[in-house]
């Protein structure tokens, strides 16, 4: 039996995490534990989500992921946290590295199929 990789999903853009569903559903050992689109859901859902992963954005409407990073890596310090954003990595990836996030993606970053 293999393990499965437990994804919480945090965005305000229902159509991004609607994606990002979809594109984890092919993978065997992923799953999506959790969707939510501000801080405040997201804090609610870890206690019992208890993802492996978190993949967000850097800002959530008027929310500051940056903060939002630390606050998962205080309650869950082994979670790994993506951050995954349309905001310029020059200014917020290594905010978000400094927080606690293991990685910074850019949306348009090209997919491999």
């Amino acid at each position: 039996m293999s393990a499965t990789t437990r994804v919480l999903l945090v965005d305000d853009h229902p159509i991004v995490r609607y994606g990002f569903v979809q594109l984890l559903a092919m993978a065997t050992d992923l799953e999506v534990c959790g969707q939510a689109a501000d801080a405040q859901t997201t804090i609610e859902l870890l206690p019992d989500t208890r993802p492996d992963v978190v993949v967000l954005d850097v800002v959530l409407g008027n929310t500051n992921g940056i903060d939002l990073i630390r606050e998962i890596k205080d309650k869950l310090p082994d979670a790994t946290v993506l951050v995954v954003s349309m905001h310029d990595e020059q200014l917020y990836a290594e905010r978000a590295l400094r927080a606690g996030a293991s990685g910074y993606l850019m949306k348009q970053e090209a997919t491999e199929t």
